[in-house]
């Protein structure tokens, strides 16, 4: 249970958002025929990702900026 509030207390808003709205984009890319689009929303989905991981493994939650 301590993990799990753990977890939840380093979740950040600002990097929901910006998942949700890519994912958002992406999947209005698919289904249009936009496959540039697409591919770039799931390209910055996977960068935003590795960065946030990056950032939880060094500890220091992302405040370098």
């Amino acid at each position: 249970m301590k993990n799990l509030s753990m977890f939840i207390g380093k979740i950040r808003p600002q990097i929901f958002l910006a998942l949700s709205i890519l994912g958002v984009v992406a999947v209005l890319g698919i289904r249009e025929g936009l496959t540039e689009i697409a591919v770039g929303c799931i390209a910055g989905i996977i960068a935003l990702a590795k960065d946030v991981l990056q950032s939880d493994s060094n500890g220091n939650g992302g405040d370098e900026g």
